[in-house]
């Protein structure tokens, strides 16, 4: 019988080897672009081994995985991250992509590159966007997880998510504020927020429901914007799925607290993923 950790219980830290952290640390730098459903996707991949594709959050791109990337690729996972369409440096629609949109855009992706069953990764608004493809599409998704996962179902949710970004900013490190500023100054206020406002008429739970893939929830312990009860019913509606809370970290854990962050997500996987074989559906 496996043992699981509690909720809030330190990730034990795996060393990463230097020199292969070096080197997908190299791969990671680079870029690289593929046609998928009419769009021209910029991607980073490095890493050998399962597949893992990181999906950024609302606003953000591929570059938001810069503590995330090489780090996992080099515990032994092809990593790959796209920017979502619109976002980033891939060309998008103005008006922004709903939850289902952006997670055919995943998926098409994933088909390009002939991935087969792989482990999606998202953060934040993405979260709905990795529920829906787990949900409509199971045989492409091995594992789920879900980093500060949105949905909230209670009225006023869009005030309430503005509030909590806005008391997050203090949260976050100084460092952190070039890499989102300049996403969301290339993706213009009116992509963004019609992204945003386009994720409330998405129902996470429904998707959540849907899931059949092994999950993990994960938020941080000073997230203002998603807290852990909320993490925790997202996590319940999935259905045997795990929940972690990273220490010290606010919304930005995969930023924030990277070693936890990472080390969870490579515990994760090592155990559903590499132990346990492709998913039954495939």
């Amino acid at each position: 019988m496996t043992i699981l950790p509690r909720a809030d219980e330190p990730v034990r830290q795996m060393p990463a080897d230097p020199r292969r952290l070096a080197l997908c640390a190299a791969q990671w730098a680079r870029t690289h672009r593929v046609r998928a459903g009419g769009w021209n996707l910029r991607y980073r991949e490095a890493g050998e081994g399962p597949p893992l594709v990181l999906i950024h959050g609302l606003g953000c791109s591929t570059d938001y995985w810069v503590r995330n990337g090489a780090w996992v690729a080099s515990a032994g996972y092809r990593v790959l991250a796209p920017d979502l369409p619109g976002f980033g440096r891939t060309e998008g629609p103005r008006a922004g992509l709903s939850i289902v949109k952006q997670a055919y855009a995943v998926s098409v992706f994933a088909e390009a590159l002939q991935l087969g069953p792989a482990a999606y990764l998202g953060h934040s608004l993405s979260c709905q966007t990795v529920l829906e493809l787990a949900c409509t599409e199971p045989a492409r998704v091995s594992a789920l997880v879900l980093a500060a996962p949105t949905g909230d179902r209670r009225k006023k949710r869009l005030v309430r998510e503005a509030i909590g970004f806005l008391r997050d900013i203090p949260r976050e490190p100084p460092s952190l504020v070039p890499i989102v500023a300049d996403a969301y100054l290339r993706a213009g206020p009116l992509r963004w927020t019609r992204t945003w406002f386009a994720g409330k008429r998405h129902d996470a739970f429904e998707a959540a429901r849907g899931v059949e893939a092994p999950a993990m929830v994960m938020v941080g312990a000073r997230d203002p914007v998603v807290s852990a009860p909320f993490a925790r019913a997202i996590a319940d509606a999935i259905g045997g799925a795990r929940m972690r809370i990273i220490p010290d970290a606010a919304h930005a854990l995969i930023y924030d607290e990277p070693a936890g962050f990472n080390g969870a997500v490579v515990e994760f996987l090592d155990e559903v993923v590499k132990r346990k074989g492709p998913h039954p559906l495939v």
